[in-house]
């Protein structure tokens, strides 16, 4: 006859749930190869902008609609000009 054996249940950790709930999560640290969110690629500069919400909802629209980014998309409207 084998032994039975019991599984305890995980302990909770109350503060990551805490932070997740708040939305605080750590983020997972960057893979070692291929593109990494978060980094510039090489001979583009960040650009970072206050616009109102429905703006940036049209923008993220538009662009889903044209299958590419919204930096893309704003290059391309720079352009333009």
């Amino acid at each position: 006859m084998s032994k039975i054996t019991t599984l305890k249940k995980p302990a909770l950790n109350v503060e990551a749930v805490r932070a997740f709930a708040e939305g605080n999560q750590a983020k997972p640290a960057p893979k070692a190869t291929g593109q990494k969110s978060g980094q510039v690629p090489e001979g583009d500069v960040r650009l970072t902008a206050n616009i109102r919400a429905d703006l940036h909802l049209k923008l993220k629209i538009e662009a889903a609609k044209q299958r590419t980014t919204v930096g893309e998309l704003i290059e391309r409207l720079i352009d333009g000009m």
